[in-house]
């Protein structure tokens, strides 16, 4: 499909709206890390938890995550967890979303790295079933770069909700709010059973690679995110039940890495590498199933 981004606001801040099928509409904010401020279906339902009364300033350099306006997708690069590697300390949920981004092409915005030598671009494109987020890294140095995305979209989980995975998902590694391996359970996978003021993070098992993830809502409408799994190997679950959210919010994270922490990731051999002159390529596809 033909991408035709269309300038807008967003409180008063340029904007990008990139339509895509199924009507399913993304509001990207360049200035406050390329944020995908509003998610939209064709029905007008937001997916995307919105601001505050107060929308705080655009975050700059290494602050707290849970101190900005939490709301909408953002991107963790090079890092979830603050980290020091190497000796150089990464930044809280990595440092795109407190970089502005510059645009690239239509519909495409990216920014180089400050802690590391990478660069690092996403553009937002229309498919017939929804949306497609293509996904771009590179090495700017000599030798390999050490790296790792994941997404970070905050969604909307009103009571009754469900996180969906694949069937083949049999347990997840609890690290917050549960521990250890525990069975992939309906009670779970229940957003609701997260008690108010407490959180949830877990990982699908590293050894089992999946290929999506959805929130399913109380009536039948889902978005689901794709991706291939050669590319994305890892995924990360995030329940918010009001620890730092306004509202009850669900991440699906997918990663390139398999921990936190770039330097935990890079210790079990499970992060991504940039080689100079090698750029590195992977997509996330949202589609919307429509309520029943």
């Amino acid at each position: 499909m033909t991408l035709l981004p269309h300038a807008s606001t967003w409180h008063d801040e340029p904007a990008q709206r990139v339509i895509g099928g199924a009507g399913l509409t993304a509001l990207v904010v360049p200035g406050r890390g390329a944020k995908i401020a509003s998610l939209r279906d064709g029905t007008g339902r937001e997916w995307l938890a919105q601001p505050g009364p107060t929308l705080p300033a655009p975050a700059r350099g290494p602050v707290s995550f849970v101190d900005a306006e939490m709301c909408g997708w953002d991107e963790c690069v090079p890092t979830v967890d603050a980290d020091v590697l190497d000796g150089t300390p990464l930044a809280d949920h990595g440092e795109a979303w407190t970089t502005p981004w510059t645009s690239r092409a239509a519909g495409s915005w990216g920014y180089d790295g400050r802690s590391l030598p990478y660069r690092f671009s996403r553009r937002v494109e229309p498919t017939g079933a929804g949306l497609e987020l293509v996904y771009t890294a590179e090495a700017l140095a000599d030798t390999p770069v050490p790296f790792q995305w994941a997404a970070h979209p905050q969604l909307v989980a009103p009571p009754g909700s469900r996180v969906v995975l694949p069937p083949e998902v049999l347990h997840v590694d609890g690290i917050y709010g549960v521990e250890g391996r525990q069975p992939w359970t309906d009670e779970l996978a229940r957003v609701d059973t997260v008690p108010d003021g407490g959180a949830l993070k877990f990982w699908v098992d590293p050894e089992l690679p999946v290929s999506w993830a959805g929130l399913l809502t109380p009536d039948g409408a889902m978005l689901r995110l794709s991706w291939e799994p050669v590319l994305v190997p890892y995924l990360a679950l995030w329940v918010d039940a009001g620890l730092h959210s306004r509202e009850r919010v669900v991440a699906l994270e997918p990663s390139t890495g398999s921990r936190e922490a770039l330097s935990g990731s890079r210790a079990d051999g499970r992060c991504q590498w940039l080689r100079p002159g090698l750029p590195v390529t992977w997509s996330v596809h949202l589609e919307v199933s429509p309520a029943t």
